[in-house]
């Protein structure tokens, strides 16, 4: 086998109890290196043609690459893959902290989690040692109180991952939580999880993995940790809500439902508030320097005490939803966490309801009682409750934005600002044309970190040649940016590391980095081309899965940044031009060798 792989992947039908372990062949890792591309390849062949997410049917993946529990700093991520039972197609998201450390010294590059049990259990792997568990005395339990009971049961060198109120309850868009505060946030993994009756998974594991090269991984080792705090001070200081001010300078802070105005309210929720007032503590995920997370603390009757919030909290909690009290926001983000929600598509659920009251297409009657207007904490709040358990206009909400929008009706619809079903992060593509277009081909909705395409509009420089500018309001060279920016990260996915390792521009880990470390340790010595058409190679597959469960079209796009005008500081006047936006789409199509259409050629699709 090569170095770097544990060389097995564990099959789990939780329907039947059998536990079964395959061998990874080595032409897999040269072919879709680990992660991402190896669960691109499993779910396109081993999954049904429209399975329903929620069925016993679907596959639930996680994974690792050949990076994690390397000494490459930032290689601290396992990654969640699924049909999304939010937007019916490809779903993935990927959580730090030490758990996919652990899963790859218990021995494996990946596991498959199949069918669904007549009762809740949980996955206890230890050192290689699979057992699936009774879980009665922690179903109903919230994610942080069973983390909390199994880490006692079993030990605290267990990591654990788990499902609140909101995956038990088929909450769409509910996430798992690892470490009180670590998330597989988007996609809605947690119901998925919670439609297999399994509650948690306990890992831990002790396998060591040589490198094939030490010196050479040496080298990337000491390149990384030689710049990383020097490159990335605002993360170490801020931590993600250090790039708020930028985005609101730039006119690109989402507000009150992705409406045209500004957020005149800013500093309440500004990093240096949120730093000098609420940062308690901080921690740092397995091997990295930056430290990013900080712990947040009210010190009222309830002593709150929180990870984060992060910046897209900040936003889709915040400014979002006319929020301006930080210690609400902190509130909001730590029921979500507790419960189970995403808090990305949590705020947008919230701002889309307060709209609809704002229109009066829903009524107090229909909110039981509430008056969710933009502003209201406590009203969101109640929605937040409501919608874990699924109580009232709960249930409608729990579908997602779009789900909720077609259930409502009522011309709910045509404000209803998703993607394929997937709510967007805090970059209004009004200001910044790159996330545009990258909103429209991200294999699952409207996602930033496929992509990361808002970085170098923000900054104005190329993501790996900064001495090509990027003018943000042009529609000009986006396309080649965000072809090789997601080429980029399909392989950060799929290696895997952290994502504010590798980030454009910046680095300290980009292209040469990468395969460096990717060679070090395999002993592949891989060229470079050979390197880029993996990454090809595992897009392809994952669009043609999308094309087979009939992902909506990339050119299905949100009337309101289509149409509405921007009156914000830093992007007066800008909309998204549905005329250059299929430009764009042309032109990206083009650079991957698909049709007109976005479809794969029987080429491009075999190599």
């Amino acid at each position: 086998m090569l170095r770097g792989y544990a060389g097995r992947i564990l099959m789990i039908n939780l329907q039947n109890k059998k536990i079964v372990e395959e061998e990874v062949e080595e032409v897999w890792c040269k072919s879709y290196v680990g992660g991402k591309g190896f669960a691109a390849k499993i779910l396109l062949e081993r999954s049904e043609k429209g399975v329903d997410p929620l069925s016993e049917g679907n596959l639930l993946i996680f994974a690792v690459g050949p990076m994690n529990a390397s000494l490459v700093p930032g290689s601290n991520r396992l990654g969640a893959f699924f049909k999304s039972p939010l937007t019916g197609i490809w779903g993935e998201s990927y959580c730090g902290g030490q758990i996919a450390t652990q899963f790859k010294r218990a021995g494996f590059d990946a596991m498959v989690i199949t069918g669904r049990s007549d009762e809740p259990v949980y996955l206890l792997i230890d050192d290689g040692k699979v057992f699936i568990k009774k879980a009665d005395h922690i179903w109903g339990k919230d994610s942080f109180e069973t983390q909390d009971i199994l880490m006692k049961d079993h030990g605290s060198d267990f990591q654990v991952a788990a499902i609140g109120p909101a995956g038990e309850n088929l909450v769409k868009f509910a996430c798992i939580d690892h470490s009180k505060g670590r998330q597989f946030g988007r996609c809605g993994a947690g119901a998925v999880m919670g439609s297999k009756k399994l509650k948690a998974i306990a890992v831990r594991g002790s396998r060591k993995y040589e490198p094939a090269d030490m010196k050479a991984v040496e080298k990337v080792r000491s390149k990384v940790l030689a710049e990383v705090r020097e490159k990335h001070k605002s993360l170490s200081t801020y931590g993600t809500p250090g790039i708020l001010p930028i985005v609101n300078e730039a006119g690109a802070l989402p507000t009150y439902y992705w409406s045209e105005k500004p957020f005149d309210e800013y500093e309440k929720i500004s990093p240096e508030l949120l730093k000098s007032k609420y940062y308690k503590s901080r921690r740092s995920c397995y091997g990295c320097s930056i430290a990013c997370c900080y712990t947040s603390e009210i010190q009222d009757a309830t002593h709150v005490k929180s990870e984060g919030p992060e910046y897209e909290t900040l936003y889709a909690l915040g400014s979002l939803c006319g929020i301006t009290e930080l210690d609400w926001i902190i509130r909001l983000n730590d029921v979500c966490d507790r419960l189970g929600l995403d808090t990305i598509t949590a705020g947008n659920v919230l701002g889309f309801a307060m709209e609809c009251y704002r229109r009066g297409i829903l009524s107090k009657e229909d909110f039981g009682g509430l008056e969710p207007t933009f502003g209201d904490a406590q009203s969101a709040l109640d929605l937040i409750v409501k919608i874990a358990y699924r109580e009232g206009v709960g249930a409608v909400l729990a579908e997602g934005v779009r789900g909720a929008a077609r259930i409502i009706g009522r011309g709910a619809e045509e404000f209803a600002v998703h993607v394929k079903g997937l709510e967007p992060p805090g970059y209004d593509p009004r200001a910044l044309k790159g996330m545009a277009l990258a909103y429209a081909v991200s294999s699952r909705g409207a996602c930033h970190l496929r992509h990361m395409a808002y970085r170098p509009n923000l900054v104005g420089k190329h993501p790996f040649r900064p001495d090509i500018k990027v003018n943000r309001f042009s529609y000009e060279d986006q396309p080649q940016i965000v072809k090789e920016l997601e080429d980029f990260y399909t392989l950060v996915d799929s290696m895997i590391y952290c994502h504010f390792l590798c980030l454009p521009i910046a680095g300290p880990i980009l292209w040469d980095e990468m395969l460096e470390a990717f060679n070090g340790v395999t002993g592949l010595n891989m060229e470079m081309d050979s390197f880029k058409e993996s990454a090809a190679r595992i897009n392809n597959l994952i669009r043609l899965y999308n094309l087979r469960e009939e992902a909506p079209p990339d050119t299905q796009y949100p009337k309101v940044w289509l149409t509405q005008p921007l009156k914000r500081k830093g992007a007066e006047g800008e909309v998204v031009s549905e005329e250059k936006l299929k430009e764009m789409l042309v032109e990206y199509y083009r650079l991957r060798g698909w049709s007109d259409q976005g479809i794969p050629t029987d080429r491009v699709a075999k190599s």
